[in-house]
């Protein structure tokens, strides 16, 4: 399994997205375009290289720049790091979910912190790819969008939620024991 993480040299070989790995017939990868926000510019460069031959597929380094492609490239799915040198990623995604209401997000982030998981679940992303991530996993949240299909967040997520609730839990009942 080929993991997407930076610094990464651009895909090669069977990594590439055809549109039927993406489960696009000819008219949806036409009707479907992906914009890719990213700051690291490796990964920036691998996931759009990946995807330019199912899709089209612009990337964008910063807030600045994406935003000013949510109006002249219209995405239909936003693919987008939290973390930007320039602005917020929540702030960018609610933009997104009020400038495309019908558009598909998948949110990605160094962090799999379940009250950030939380909070963009809140907001309506339809995935949540903790770096890094392989392409297999993008490309099967890129698929799920399409298709309309609600991704589970991912069990890595869960576990760590699961755990962190445990481990809260037993750190109250050891201090009212103490106490």
């Amino acid at each position: 399994m080929v993991m997407i993480s930076a610094p990464l040299a651009p895909p090669v070989g069977n990594v590439q997205a055809h549109p039927a790995a993406l489960g696009l017939d000819r008219a949806a990868s036409r009707r479907n375009r992906v914009l890719v926000v990213e700051s690291d510019r490796a990964l920036r460069d691998a996931v759009t290289g990946a995807l330019a031959v199912a899709v089209p597929v612009q990337g964008a380094r910063t807030g600045y720049e994406a935003r000013r492609m949510l109006d002249e490239f219209i995405p239909t799915i936003v693919v987008m790091n939290l973390q930007l040198d320039d602005s917020s990623g929540l702030d960018l995604l609610r933009l997104v979910r009020d400038r495309l209401s019908g558009s598909k997000v998948i949110v990605t982030s160094d962090s799999g912190d379940s009250e950030l998981v939380d909070r963009v679940t809140a907001l309506g992303v339809c995935d949540f790819l903790e770096k890094p991530y392989s392409t297999v996993e993008l490309f099967r949240s890129l698929e799920n969008s399409v298709r309309g299909i609600s991704s589970p967040i991912d069990d890595r997520i869960l576990a760590a939620r699961y755990h962190e609730k445990s481990r809260l839990r037993l750190r109250s009942l050891l201090m009212n024991a103490a106490g």
